[in-house]
């Protein structure tokens, strides 16, 4: 059975599919009522094949930004110059994703840890980051790992509470969560939420407040418990709604209509 259309996932990345992927992703999306997907840029080529794609299809909004390990390893050196004019374009809906990860990367194989400089290259890419979003009035989609304590730090210490945000893939403990939500900022949980495992995780859901959690994918990444196929898609943000409303012992379609409006609060949608 069909959903009302208020499922969201403010968390995604469409460009990684295939253009025949993405008609099915899509179409797969919106047979299970997911009315809004978030796509988040890792640099300048993503983010702006994002927008291209939120211009073309109108359950899509993009969000652009250079990942943390991005901005250590390649920042763009034209940021400066072109990131300032295309967050002003119609389709962009927040600056994204941005934030800390000193997680060694196991993509380029580059070590993080004990890594001084190109941490600080991370973070001050962040500050770039911020300044941005609050130049354009727009908020944050946030990636941390590994570095929650100095990230908050920072969000503080550049008044990001100014354009507030969200912290996708949260997996941290209720205090921290409580940190984050009175500097503004709501918390997405993902696919990690489903794995029966996760019980610290699963007691944290049971303290946010509702008002403060939003739902993800992270989409074609970070696959759910007992997935397939491989590839992880949009659509799925209903299992994480209906796992999320299992922890917190409500009803789904409470759950997911509170996230539709902090959604459309976050990206200042008129519903």
């Amino acid at each position: 059975m069909r959903r009302e259309e208020k499922l969201t996932d403010v968390h995604a990345h469409m460009e990684q599919y295939t253009s025949e992927e993405l008609k099915s992703v899509l179409r797969s999306a919106d047979e299970a009522g997911v009315k809004w997907i978030l796509t988040s840029g890792f640099d300048l080529q993503t983010s702006l094949q994002g927008m291209e794609i939120a211009a073309s299809h109108e359950q899509v909004l993009a969000s652009i930004g250079v990942h943390p390990w991005t901005a250590a390893e390649n920042f763009p050196a034209d940021f400066d110059e072109k990131f300032p004019e295309i967050v002003k374009k119609k389709a962009v809906a927040a600056v994204g994703e941005v934030g800390l990860d000193f997680v060694d990367n196991v993509f380029s194989g580059m070590i993080y840890r004990d890594n001084q400089e190109l941490c600080g290259l991370q973070e001050k890419a962040l500050r770039k980051q911020i300044a941005l979003a609050a130049e354009a009035g727009l908020p944050l989609i946030v990636h941390c790992r590994g570095a929650y304590r100095r990230m908050i730090s920072i969000l503080e210490e550049e008044k990001a509470d100014r354009v507030g945000g969200v912290i996708h893939n949260f997996d941290q403990s209720k205090t921290t969560a409580g940190r984050l939500l009175d500097m503004g900022f709501f918390v997405s949980f993902g696919g990690a939420v489903t794995y029966p495992e996760a019980t610290e995780l699963h007691d944290t859901v049971r303290h946010v407040p509702l008002d403060g959690i939003l739902i993800e994918t992270d989409s074609p990444y970070m696959p759910l418990y007992l997935q397939r196929p491989e590839k992880n898609e949009p659509a799925n943000v209903a299992l994480v709604a209906q796992t999320l409303a299992e922890i917190k012992k409500m009803e789904v379609e409470e759950l997911i209509d509170r996230t539709y409006k902090n959604f459309t609060r976050l990206l200042n949608i008129e519903d």
